[in-house]
Formats: structure tokens, C-alpha cells, sequence
């Protein structure tokens, strides 16, 4: 080859290769502050709190007593939650005439379990995905109490149809009276809309919009191996359903935990991996202490990691029902 040509290529290939920048060597963010935060959930433990971890603020706030069903959002939901908080038992009856049931006694009960799995919900089967047509079964639902401890009675409702913009359903009382149909909205910004059987039925403005909240501060029933019912307990659900994870650390390191600890954490999609026991119960006089083993790693919907530390369960005056937690975004 020509000594000339050889030495222009070369000329060429040290020119273009000038023309490319150095590689930037990119920096791992750098971890928030560590940030407090106190949920007046209150005694006897009121309210369901909802929680913003980036802003490090309380999104809504409603007491338990405000709802008493959820329907599942988005183009094909169809599952329909209860208000756990409440201790909502369900019976479902199968495919029944409406007025076949009039009475509790004798009734079997089921509940939503605490993970917020869709597959283990007490209010199952009413719609069939093959055939896309309801199942015609007869649902009772004990309503449980008021604020005030006086009992709200049985509903019996049967779920009628879903499209991709609304549900239809009828209930009553369980002697026929005040019967009603309603046709309930999707509103695709939340996973749930509310509803509650009070006033004759409506909707109820409960839960935010699913990408503004990570944690919601509520009682819910959790179920004991060694108890025949579950029992109503406070505690924290995470937003599973907006693709929230949660991975406990038991190592009493929170102080250390980096980001690079996520790699090695498992991390799961259940609503009640925080759950109740972050603290401990004493049965003696039913106080409680926190677990100071204890941490959380939190990953939420933007893909971004918080540690989470809980340091009490009373407020100043010393009532129970006000979770206090340190914060920081790794």
C-alpha cells in the first residue's frame, strides 16, 4: 500500500477518534436524610392514614368507618374488595334467588386475606372470566359495628355485571327491605373505588390516586393459626398494587443499610410484609414496645429505595395508635 495513503488513514482515524469525549464516570446517588415522621392513627385506632414516602408527608386521611366495599379499577378489574378495618365478614350462598336467605344463623364466613392477594378475597366467584358473565351468587355481608359499638346488621347483595367503565349490583336487609340497585363507576387513577351501604348506598371518596401514596396506616384483620376467626389488629399495608415492594431486615443495622444492600434483600409483593409486628404486645396490660431489630426497605413505584425504622407507637401524652418511623431515601 502506498506509504502516503497509509499515513493520511492514519491522520483520519486519530482525527475522528479525538472528536469522541471521555467516558463519564457516573456517581451513585446519594442517600436523603434520615426524616421523621409520626401517624395519628389514634385510640381506639380511628383512622386509615395514607403515606407518601418521597415527600414524607400524609397524603388523605378517613376514618375506618367511612366505607364498606372496593371495586377494582382499570379496563378488565373485576374483583371487589372488603374494609378489613371494619372486621367485614362474608358469606357467599351460591347461585340462589334473592330472598332464599333471611337470616345469619348458622352462616360460614370468609375474609379477604391480609397479603391483598386478588386470588384470596372473601367476595370470590361472582364473576366468571371464561364466559365474562356474572355468577348469579347470593353474597351476605356482616357489617359489623359503628364508632359507637352498635351493630350495623347483614346486607345481602348479589354483583350483576362489570364492563370497563362501571359495576352493577343490587343488596338489601336480609328480611327484603330496603332493596336498591346501583351502578358504581371506575375511576382508572385509584385500584379501588369506595362504596358504603349507609345513606341507601354511595360512593365514597376514599382512597388517593394510586400514584401518590406507598403506605396506608389502618387496623385489618389478620389471621392467627390458633385462633378459629381472624382478629382486627394496626398496623401498615404497602401499595401492592400500584408495584410497591417491601423487604424486612432483622439485623438491627438500619443505621448501615445502603443501596447496595438492595441486591441481596428479597423483596415481596404482599401488602402486609410491614403488617403489626414491628412491635410487641404485652398481654399482661396490652401495651406495646417496638422491635428495634426491625427495618424496612421500601421500593417504590419510580424504582427508588427508602429504609424504614419504627421507633414508637405512643405520642407524647403516652395514647397508643400514633406509629412514629424513621425515614431515609437510600
Amino acid at each position: 500500500m502506498n506509504r502516503k495513503l497509509i499515513i493520511f488513514q492514519i491522520l483520519v482515524f486519530l482525527a475522528a477518534t479525538s472528536c469522541f469525549k471521555e467516558d463519564i464516570k457516573l456517581e451513585a446517588p446519594k442517600p436523603g436524610d434520615v426524616e421523621t415522621m409520626t401517624i395519628e392513627i389514634g385510640y381506639p385506632y380511628l383512622n386509615q392514614v395514607y403515606y407518601n414516602c418521597k415527600d414524607n408527608k400524609i397524603v388523605s386521611t378517613n376514618t375506618k368507618y367511612d366505607w364498606h366495599l372496593g371495586f377494582e379499577t382499570g379496563e378488565n378489574g373485576y374483583h371487589i374488595k372488603v374494609n378489613t378495618a371494619k372486621g367485614i365478614f362474608v358469606s357467599n350462598q351460591g347461585n340462589v334467588a334473592f330472598d332464599a336467605i333471611t337470616s345469619a344463623t348458622g352462616l360460614t364466613w370468609q375474609w379477604d386475606a391480609s397479603s391483598g392477594n386478588l386470588d384470596s378475597l372473601a367476595i370470590d366467584n361472582w364473576y366468571n372470566t371464561t364466559t365474562e358473565l356474572a355468577t348469579n351468587n347470593l353474597y351476605i355481608i356482616d357489617l359489623q359495628s359503628d364508632k359507637d359499638g352498635h351493630s350495623l346488621g347483614y346486607k345481602k347483595i348479589k354483583f350483576e355485571n362489570v364492563t370497563g367503565t362501571n359495576y352493577t349490583f343490587s343488596y338489601a336487609d336480609l328480611d327484603g327491605s330496603n332493596f336498591n340497585s346501583f351502578t358504581l363507576e371506575k375511576d382508572n387513577a385509584l385500584n379501588f373505588v369506595s362504596f358504603t351501604f349507609a345513606n341507601g348506598g354511595e360512593i365514597k371518596n376514599i382512597e388517593p390516586p394510586k400514584d401518590q401514596w406507598d403506605l396506608c396506616f389502618t387496623n385489618y384483620q389478620h389471621f392467627f393459626s390458633n385462633l378459629p376467626l381472624p382478629f382486627v389488629i394496626t398496623g401498615v399495608f404497602s401499595n401492592k398494587y400500584a408495584g410497591i415492594k417491601i423487604a424486612e431486615n432483622n439485623d438491627n443495622k438500619f443505621a448501615s443499610i445502603q443501596l447496595s444492600d438492595t441486591l441481596t434483600e428479597e423483596f415481596t409483593a404482599y401488602q402486609d410484609e410491614i403488617g403489626y409486628d414491628w412491635k410487641i404486645r404485652n398481654n399482661a396490660d396490652n401495651s406495646f414496645t417496638i422491635d428495634g431489630n426491625k427495618s424496612f426497605i421500601l421500593k417504590d413505584q419510580n424504582g427508588l429505595f427508602y429504609k424504614i425504622r419504627f421507633v414508637d407507637f405512643y405520642n407524647e401524652t403516652g395514647s397508643k395508635g400514633y406509629p412514629k418511623f424513621e425515614i431515609q431515601k437510600l
